[in-house]
C-alpha cells in the first residue's frame, strides 16, 4: 500500500511539474509591416488589448549615426498562454498601426538573448525557499540516463532515491528527474554546487526544490488512500450493477445475491 501510494504521489508530482513547464513556455507572435517610426511602447500598447504581453521591436545599428538603432519593419509579441496568442491573431490580423496594417503569424523566435533567458531561469530556480530533501532536476539530455545522474549527486550525500520519470510505451525518460537525499544539508550543499552552471551532454541542467507537500508521504497518505478507495468502492458498484443487468437479461439465472456480497466485499 505504502509504494503503490508513493507512486500516485509521485505521478501527481509530474503531473505538476509537466504543468509548470507548460505555463513557463511563452508564445511568441511575430508582427510585420511596422512603421519605421513605431516603438515598443506603441507595439505593447496596441496589444495589450488583448491581455498582458510584452512588446519588442527588431533593430539593427544606424551606419549614419553610431550608437543609434533602427527599426527593421517587424517585431515580436510575447503572450503568456496560446489563448491569448489566438486571440490576437483573430482580432489585430491586419489591423493598423500608425497608417501600417500589421500581418501577424505565429513565431517561435527567441525574443531575448540567451544571456537574458538564463538569468531569468537563474533568478526563479534561486527564488524559491527549501523546504525538502528533495530536488527537481529539469533539462536533462535524453542520452542522460540515471546512474550519471545518480554518480553526480552522490557525492555530496547519501541519496533516498533517485528518479527519472519515463513517457507511456517508450523506454525514454521525459527530461527531468526527482534527487532526494537522507539529509536536507546535503540536499543543500547539492542544489548549491549545482545550481549555477552544470552541464550534462552540453545542456544545463537546470535545479529547483520539489513542492514541499510531495516531499512528505506521510502527509499525503491519508488524502490517496481516500481516492484509492473511492475508485476501489466506484469498480466494485460496476460490478454489482453489471451483475443485475445480467440477471435482467436472464445471462445466468445461477448468479446469486450471496455471491454478488462476497464479490463487494
Amino acid at each position: 500500500m505504502i509504494k503503490m501510494t508513493e507512486s500516485l504521489v509521485e505521478e501527481k508530482e509530474i503531473d505538476k511539474q509537466e504543468e509548470a513547464t507548460i505555463e513557463e513556455e511563452t508564445c511568441t507572435l511575430f508582427v510585420k509591416n511596422l512603421n519605421f517610426d513605431t516603438t515598443d511602447e506603441d507595439l505593447e500598447k496596441h496589444f495589450s488589448s488583448i491581455g498582458p504581453c510584452r512588446a519588442y521591436v527588431a533593430k539593427k545599428k544606424d551606419p549614419k549615426h553610431p550608437g543609434q538603432l533602427l527599426s527593421m519593419g517587424y517585431g515580436f509579441i510575447e503572450f503568456s498562454s496560446m489563448k491569448l496568442l489566438n486571440e490576437a491573431l483573430k482580432q489585430l490580423q491586419h489591423s493598423q498601426l500608425q497608417d501600417h496594417q500589421l500581418e501577424l503569424k505565429r513565431s517561435e523566435r527567441t525574443m531575448k538573448s540567451n544571456q537574458q533567458i538564463k538569468s531569468n531561469k537563474r533568478k526563479r530556480q534561486l527564488e524559491k525557499e527549501q523546504h525538502t530533501s528533495k530536488i527537481l532536476v529539469k533539462n536533462i539530455p535524453f542520452q542522460a540516463n540515471i546512474k550519471e545522474i545518480r554518480e553526480l549527486f552522490r557525492v555530496f550525500g547519501e541519496l533516498k532515491f533517485v528518479r527519472m520519470p519515463k513517457k507511456i510505451d517508450d523506454e525514454h525518460h521525459r527530461g527531468f528527474g526527482f534527487v532526494d537525499f537522507v539529509s536536507k544539508n546535503d540536499a543543500k550543499n547539492a542544489f548549491e554546487a549545482l545550481c549555477h552552471s552544470t552541464h550534462l551532454y552540453g545542456r544545463r541542467l537546470v535545479l529547483e526544490w520539489a513542492d514541499e507537500e510531495n516531499d512528505t508521504i506521510e502527509g499525503l497518505r491519508k488524502k490517496t488512500a481516500t481516492e484509492f478507495d473511492l475508485s476501489s468502492s466506484s469498480k466494485r458498484l460496476k460490478r454489482t450493477e453489471l451483475l443485475g443487468e445480467l440477471r435482467k437479461m436472464g445471462g445466468n439465472d445461477q448468479i446469486s445475491e450471496k455471491k454478488t456480497t462476497e464479490e463487494d466485499e
